[in-house]
């Protein structure tokens, strides 16, 4: 299993737009990808986001940054005006760990899921 986490500095002017953008764009894009186990996406006061996304394999992380609507997501990103400085990838492999599923899942908002795996499957 691989984590990898993505982290920028958010416009604090454009949050709500960047949740949209999140909701909207990349989880369903994310749900496409094969390989994809979950991702849960944070945030810190200081106007920082980070996205913990979860995959099978390095395989699937490496199909992940050449997959087209990958691109496009970044690139729209990137050409919009919701981050404010640089952002920055790791990438780390799980070496062991528990989870417990249902305690996880239900602490998540759970109608941001439901709408985001409904527009994925459409």
């Amino acid at each position: 299993m691989i984590l990898r986490i993505w982290r920028a500095k958010i416009n604090p002017a454009r949050l709500e737009v960047y949740r949209r953008f999140e909701l909207e764009r990349c989880l369903p894009m994310l749900h496409r990808q094969p390989g994809f186990l979950g991702v849960l996406l944070l945030r810190e006061a200081n106007g920082r986001a980070a996205s913990l996304t979860i995959w099978e394999d390095r395989g699937a992380v490496e199909a992940l940054e050449s997959s087209p609507s990958y691109r496009r997501t970044v690139r729209e990103l990137a050409e919009s005006d919701l981050l404010a400085g640089g952002q920055s990838v790791e990438i780390l492999e799980a070496a062991g760990g528990a989870l417990r599923p249902e305690p996880l899942t239900s602490a998540l908002r759970p109608t941001d899921i439901r709408s985001s795996s409904r527009e994925a499957t459409t």
